[in-house]
């Protein structure tokens, strides 16, 4: 099976077990699979190498200009926890997101590039690093290039009562960026009671190998709402195998729970 035709959430596996983590393949696949989407990874990569391919200034100020400047991408401000302002098709396409997916085309347009960036994981605004200019970020919301003081004053214009630490602004690891970016995705569905939506995000989550066990009950509770109890057993019995001791046995013992109510 062509990566194309892949089941979102089999990519969004084959991505997280990549090293390092392919952050482009992750992030459209949180896309399609908490629409339930079938897409064409693909032609959507392929939209991000067009994007680095029109980047004439291969450098930190080319790829900002281009993206933020000649192309128009910006935060969206009118509907920040639109959900769609996490899926990487869609911002794309509208050309309007939140920090961290605007940070991530960043990033991975500048990878084609040979730009060296990363992703730099601030609480409350994510911005993006460059690994050859110390002290030297992007943030991606307002499409512009800030220094280190320039980035402190924005925390303390968030969090006005927080001290600021400077591992703040050290670089957040490409998985690490996907679970923060499903981690807004939770708090979303969970503001808006979205069910379903909420389940698609905990599917994602047990894909990471250090989940912990509480997200596996989680899923299965979010599931067995839906009516999807036969599959909530299922996916508590393969925890119960991942997991040992105590956790495994509670486990496999709610799982025996769901499937009574089956028969």
């Amino acid at each position: 099976m062509s990566s194309s035709s892949r089941p979102p959430l089999q990519s969004f596996r084959s991505a997280l077990s990549q090293s390092p983590v392919r952050l482009d393949i992750a992030a459209i696949s949180v896309g399609a699979h908490c629409r339930q989407e079938t897409l064409d990874l693909d032609e959507e990569l392929a939209k991000i190498d067009d994007l680095a391919a029109g980047v004439s200034d291969k450098s930190l100020v080319g790829v900002t200009q281009f993206l933020f400047e000649e192309q128009g991408f910006g935060g969206e401000r009118d509907n920040y926890y639109d959900p769609e302002n996490s899926y990487l098709d869609q911002v794309i396409r509208r050309k309007r997101g939140i920090p961290i997916s605007l940070a991530i085309i960043t990033i991975e347009v500048a990878r084609r590039c040979a730009v060296p960036l990363f992703g730099v994981g601030m609480p409350g605004h994510f911005l993006v690093g460059h690994r050859e200019e110390k002290g030297v970020f992007v943030d991606p919301f307002e499409g512009k290039i800030i220094d280190e003081t320039s980035a402190r004053t924005l925390f303390s214009t968030l969090h006005p009562t927080q001290e600021f630490h400077a591992e703040f602004l050290n670089e957040t690891a490409p998985d690490s960026i996907v679970l923060r970016m499903l981690n807004n995705l939770r708090m979303i569905h969970l503001r808006d009671q979205g069910v379903s939506q909420l389940t698609s995000v905990l599917e994602l989550l047990v894909c990471f190998d250090d989940c912990p066990v509480d997200e596996f009950h989680r899923l299965a509770a979010a599931l067995d709402a839906l009516g999807r109890t036969d599959e909530a057993a299922r996916h508590l019995e393969h925890a119960a195998e991942r997991y040992g001791g105590t956790d495994a046995d509670e486990l496999r013992s709610r799982a025996t729970r769901l499937w009574a109510r089956l028969n």
